[in-house]
């Protein structure tokens, strides 16, 4: 599932060479071969691309990182996808079509589209825990979101407003040149705001015979995502930082009533909350040993709303507390690099 195309670091060689920096010192430690740069049949893992964003903008003191490489990429989407999306009729209909087939570039980008009241919100989320920790990989993807629709009106795109769910890495003034709106940060979600009437504009490239003929060939190649285990470890792990993780809502993201959801999943001996529980108890493991986040965050992290249910849920679990948990991993893996 932790996999992502090798065109996810187009541009990337080029960029750090204008910095005095190689691709390779940044790949080796990662043991990704340069062969699998910019080759759209190659993949590598998405947990290793963002260290490696989050690494190089670091150690480059480049907080615009992440939006500087998206803008030299454009909207990333190559291969079917781009056919898909350019050939839709209206920026609505190629939004949708993207995200139903999002798994075929990488499993773990997930983008949602939901239209209220005069606009329409399209989210960005991955199947990493802690978004606030990874702002590059987050500024990056969300800038791809605004590329696209650039792309499929063949002229530049503005949104109402950028969401962040983290703070701002620069000063503002370079949020507006990216993006050419307000941008606004210690948001609950990670987001372009759009105006309803933009769903509407027509794709300048739109061909109804071939964006059938691509959904054909995606249908024949997607099995995996739509598998129902990954499609609900994925909405879980997304919907846990802001409290909307119940079956009705998965259940709506996933297309299927809750009844018949809850029927899938025990004819394949799954329990939803037992799922949940299960992710996480993966992920407190994971923001314990990886995170310097503290107890009280991680508990938000993972949809808790008081930190006291989240520490007996971890007694259950590890029949430890999380302090004492995180004082056991952490020489671990101060030991492991030699």
């Amino acid at each position: 599932m932790d996999s992502i195309r090798g065109t996810a670091l187009l541009q990337f060689g080029e960029l750090l060479a204008q910095r005095g920096a190689t691709l390779r010192d940044q790949l080796a430690p990662h043991r990704i071969s340069l062969d699998v740069v910019g080759d759209y049949e190659k993949t590598l893992s998405y947990k290793s691309l963002v260290q490696i964003f989050e690494g190089t903008a670091s150690a480059l003191q480049m907080p615009e990182l992440g939006l500087e490489l998206g803008t030299r990429q454009g909207s990333t989407l190559l291969g079917p996808l781009q056919h898909l999306a350019n050939t839709a009729a209206t920026v609505g209909d190629s939004l949708v079509a993207v995200l139903r087939y999002m798994g075929f570039y990488s499993p773990s980008i997930h983008y949602r589209l939901e239209q209220r009241a005069g606009r329409a919100m399209l989210y960005f989320d991955n199947a990493l825990p802690c978004s606030t920790q990874i702002p590059q990989i987050i500024e990056k993807s969300v800038l791809h979101g605004c590329l696209m629709i650039s792309e499929l009106l063949d002229s530049p795109f503005s949104p109402q407003a950028v969401l962040f769910r983290h703070q701002p890495l620069g000063d503002l003034a370079s949020y507006q040149r990216y993006f050419n709106c307000p941008a606004l940060f210690g948001q609950d979600h990670n987001a372009l705001m759009l105006r309803s009437e933009d769903l509407k504009r027509p794709c300048v490239h739109a061909n109804a015979t071939l964006h059938e003929i691509v959904r054909f060939y995606l249908d024949a190649h997607c099995a995996p995502e739509d598998n129902l285990y990954l499609q609900l470890q994925r909405h879980i792990q997304a919907l846990l930082p802001r409290n909307r993780c119940s079956l009705e809502e998965v259940a709506r993201l996933i297309g299927l009533h809750s009844r018949t959801l809850q029927r899938r999943l025990a004819s394949s001996g799954m329990d939803f909350e037992d799922r949940v529980d299960q992710i996480r108890q993966q992920q407190a493991a994971q923001l314990l040993r990886d995170t310097r986040l503290t107890v009280a965050q991680i508990s938000l992290e993972l949809g808790y709303r008081r930190t006291t249910s989240f520490c007996r849920a971890h007694h259950r679990w590890f029949g430890m507390t999380p302090m004492e948990h995180r004082q056991q991993a952490q020489p671990r893996v101060k030991a492991a690099p030699k």
